[in-house]
This record gives structure tokens, C-alpha cells and sequence, in this order.
């Protein structure tokens, strides 16, 4: 996906008070958006999360899905801002979608290193954890959209 400007900062809001709506255990929702709309910096940003290659630096928006874990003092339920991250995520990308925008999820790696580095470039707490990370734009109107296989249901539904 090609963006040709960063995202619209109104349509942004608009979209993270759609995502607010989405469910989240006990109505918690511990998590934040952490917009970085620059050109300048959204590349560092993405960088932070490997695997993006070529394409970061093409990245006008980039939006943070930060979980915090302040949330749920009890370890059992710890991984519930990953959950209610990627839900109000998944909410937020449709809503960008009617709203004119584009987005492309960009995988979060599970290292250490990572997180620290991160943590250092949004000054995040040691209660604050990336879930994902989103990139943000007006999409080019001759830009294609690779196509990637998707499973179909028989591959996907266990009867038990």
C-alpha cells in the first residue's frame, strides 16, 4: 500500500471514539493510541518493529497500540490488553476505512530489545506495552493492493 500524505488529524479522532466502543473485559480499556503524524518520525517508529523494510519509510502516520497493564493487577488476567488492544484495533481500522483513510496493521515482534527501544522513542512506563502498530494515510488512488490467499472456512471451523 502506497500513502500519499499522513492521515487527517480530525478523522483520526473520529476513529479512536469509534474504537472506543469496541469491547473490552470489565469496560477497562487499557489501552492507548499513540499517534506519530510526521513523516519525519513515523519511519523511526515503524523501524522499531522489523520487517518493514522498504515500506517504512513510506509511512506518513503511524499509530501505536500501547496496552497497559496498571489495568490488571492480577497476573491471570494480564493478557487482556492484548485482547482489548487488538479489538478497539481491529474497530479503529474499519472506522478509518469509511472515513477516506487506509490502513495497514504492522506486526508487533515479541523482543525484548525491541520493547525497550520503543518504550525509549514514546517514553512509555514499565506499565505500557506495544500490541500492535498501524500505518495511516490517504492511500494512492493508483496504488495496487497485493493479494494474499486467504483460508476458507473449512480450513478454519473445528467441529468438536
Amino acid at each position: 500500500m502506497v500513502f500519499t500524505q499522513a492521515g487527517s488529524t480530525k478523522k483520526i479522532i473520529e476513529a479512536v471514539n469509534l474504537a472506543s466502543l469496541a469491547p473490552s473485559a470489565c469496560n477497562r480499556q487499557p489501552y492507548e493510541f499513540y499517534v506519530v503524524n510526521d513523516m519525519q518520525r513515523a519511519p523511526i517508529i515503524a523501524k522499531c518493529a522489523m520487517g518493514t523494510t522498504g515500506f517504512a519509510d513510506n509511512l506518513p502516520c503511524i499509530i501505536v497500540v500501547v496496552g497497559n497493564l496498571d489495568a490488571y493487577p492480577a497476573e491471570r488476567d494480564r493478557h487482556c490488553i492484548y485482547i482489548d488492544g487488538s479489538l478497539a484495533a481491529m474497530q479503529f481500522m474499519l472506522a478509518i476505512e469509511t472515513l477516506g483513510l487506509a490502513t495497514c496493521p504492522i506486526n508487533w515482534p515479541d523482543i525484548e530489545a525491541r520493547e525497550r527501544q520503543l518504550a525509549k522513542e514514546l517514553s512509555l512506563s514499565v506499565d505500557q506495552r506495544p500490541v500492535m502498530l498501524i500505518a495511516v494515510g490517504y492511500p494512492d488512488p493508483d496504488g495496487g493492493v497485493p493479494f494474499s490467499q486467504k483460508k476458507n472456512n473449512t480450513l478454519l471451523i473445528r467441529n468438536v
